[in-house]
């Protein structure tokens, strides 16, 4: 948890929120964040929107969830970005199969997926979770090494039982674990006046 004199309101982290069943977790992780003091914005896929409503997330941060490409509210900023610029950690959780591919090889079709390749050289940090054989597929694997190599850090998955009824390596670690890392991180990343 949070020390004593730590001065999380100046850290900026952008929460991403990919469409696995843990999205859920991801709340309780906004949650933490922000009662803590640390500055949080969130961006939605399409697909997490499916799983959980953007209110959510807008209830424990109190501000705008992003969710769209492209935004009426910014029509004088382009908001991947601006976003991008205004973070100074991407979380991705849960990052799922589909957006740790999307960026291990460069695909920007969503919000998400372009504002991570516009912030190839800020602190991100991935939570993956998915079905146990996806998870063990050669193909993710590649790609979970190649977003390594490409300067993310990564925390999971856990093993134990899935969404899908299945045990095995694939959950999503829990807020707190991953809260403890973005602490850890947090301090070193230089502090804003």
């Amino acid at each position: 948890m949070a020390s004593e004199g730590t001065d999380y309101d100046k850290i900026r982290v952008l929460l991403g929120v990919s469409g696995g069943i843990a999205a859920y977790k991801a709340v309780d992780l906004a949650s933490k964040l922000t009662g803590i003091g640390f500055d949080i914005r969130v961006v939605m896929t399409e697909s997490a929107c499916e799983l959980i409503r953007p209110k959510s997330f807008e209830a424990v941060t109190g501000n705008a969830v992003y969710t769209e490409l492209w935004s009426s509210s910014e029509q004088y900023q382009i908001g991947h970005i601006n976003l991008a610029q205004w973070s100074d950690l991407i979380v991705i959780a849960p990052a799922t199969a589909d957006i740790i591919g999307k960026v291990a090889n460069g695909i920007c079709d969503n919000l998400l997926s372009t504002l991570l390749c516009a912030s190839w050289k800020k602190r991100k940090l991935m939570a993956p979770a998915m079905n146990n054989n996806m998870w063990s597929n050669p193909a993710v694997q590649r790609n979970v090494e190649c977003v390594k190599k490409m300067g993310f850090e990564l925390i999971g998955p856990e093993a134990g039982r899935l969404a899908c009824g299945a045990e095995g390596p694939g959950r999503m670690s829990e807020a707190s674990d991953i809260l403890a890392m973005i602490e850890r991180i947090a301090c070193t990343i230089g502090k804003r006046e």
